[in-house]
Parts: C-alpha cells; sequence; structure tokens
C-alpha cells in the first residue's frame, strides 16, 4: 500500500511517502507550510516513479500542535483526499510521536509537545500488539508539570533529549499501515481535530 503523509502540525513538519517497505521523506518549513508542502509531494511522486492513481492513502495528524499547522496540513489533506478520492486517515499526534521517538522496547511513554506561549501539550501512550495508543491525554500544562503527569515513565518528543528520531510523517504512514483497523479512513468533511486547549475547541 502506498501511503502518503503530510505532518506540519509542529515545528518539525515533513511528508513521508510510503511504498512497500521503503519510506521517503521531505522536511518542510513550518512557516512556509502552504507553499513548501505541495512542491514536497510532488517531489517524493517523481522520485518514487508514482502517480496519484497509485496512493491508496494520506495520513494527517488529528492533534494536537500547532493551531495553523495543524489546519494547514488537514485542508491540504482534505483537499487532495476530495479531488483524488483517496482514503484520508488521522492518527492523534503523540501516537506518531511515540512511534518516531520511543526508546527501543518501551511499552509506555509520555509524549510532550511544544505547546507555544511556555506551555506543552502531554499525553501517555502504551504499545499494544497493534501498535502505539493513547492511553491518557493529550492535555496543556506547564513544563513542570510535565514529568508529574508522565508518573515516572520516559518522556519523548521532537525536541525533547538529545536522540535521534524518524520524521513525524513517516511514523504517521507506519501507524496507518500497522493498525489499519484501528485508523480507518474517514469522511474528508467529518475530520476532528484535536487542540487540546480549551480557547480553540470547536464550539
Amino acid at each position: 500500500m502506498n501511503v502518503l503523509a503530510i505532518e506540519t502540525a509542529t515545528a518539525a513538519s515533513s511528508v513521508a511517502l510510503r511504498s512497500g517497505e521503503r519510506t521517503r521523506w521531505r522536511s518542510v518549513t513550518w512557516r512556509r507550510a502552504l507553499v513548501d508542502t505541495p512542491r514536497a509531494i510532488g517531489e517524493l511522486l517523481e522520485e518514487s516513479d508514482l502517480g496519484w492513481d497509485s496512493i491508496a492513502a494520506l495520513v494527517v495528524p488529528a492533534g494536537p500542535g500547532s493551531f495553523t499547522g495543524l489546519r494547514v496540513g488537514a485542508a491540504l489533506a482534505v483537499a487532495l483526499a476530495e479531488t483524488r478520492a483517496i482514503g484520508l486517515h488521522a492518527v492523534p499526534t503523540p501516537v506518531a510521536v511515540a512511534e518516531a521517538c520511543a526508546p527501543p522496547g518501551s511499552e509506555r511513554v509520555c509524549v510532550s509537545l511544544d505547546a507555544r506561549r511556555g506551555r506543552r501539550y502531554a499525553a501517555l501512550c502504551h504499545r499494544t500488539l497493534a501498535g502505539w495508543t493513547l492511553e491518557a491525554g493529550p492535555v496543556d500544562v506547564s513544563p513542570e508539570e510535565v514529568p508529574r503527569f508522565a508518573g515516572g515513565v520516559t518522556v519523548v518528543g521532537p525536541d525533547v533529549g538529545a536522540g535521534t528520531f524518524r520524521p513525524l510523517a513517516a511514523a504517521l504512514a507506519d501507524v496507518v499501515v500497522g493498525a489499519p483497523d484501528a485508523y480507518r479512513a474517514v469522511d474528508p468533511a467529518q475530520l476532528v481535530l484535536t487542540y487540546a486547549r480549551a480557547g480553540v475547541e470547536r464550539p
């Protein structure tokens, strides 16, 4: 299954194309995501020698993340899903982060993401036979509250620690391929994003 993932919800934005067991990806400048993302997608399709009719699934993070970034990626994915008749899948951002950043063998992690304004998003994730899933959260907390929310489990994230991690777009694609029943395609018109901050939640 050829899967295209678009991740513009975090500062380390990226686009990834998984074809079989190989995943190609491109970094995307977060503040230029609206311009850079379509270009990066075109490059990946050309490099993989694939056309739009070969793409079976589009994947985006369902949040939380940057308010603008989430909406930019989601709007592009919705437009592509509707015009190209491709299934649209949404994966909670913490699940993608756990897939990308968790140390090998970890069964539980606390995902921590920059929520701007000196705040953090935090969520507990645990690994099942089908892959990572949300256990608690996401919540909007201060940086000092993250360890308490973690309850002793390892804290991971794109900007946490000095370790390397895979691009979140590549992790999004892997999550959907690994757990197709858990993250089935959704109606593009009914895509729901989680902001984890009451001030921007849908009424």
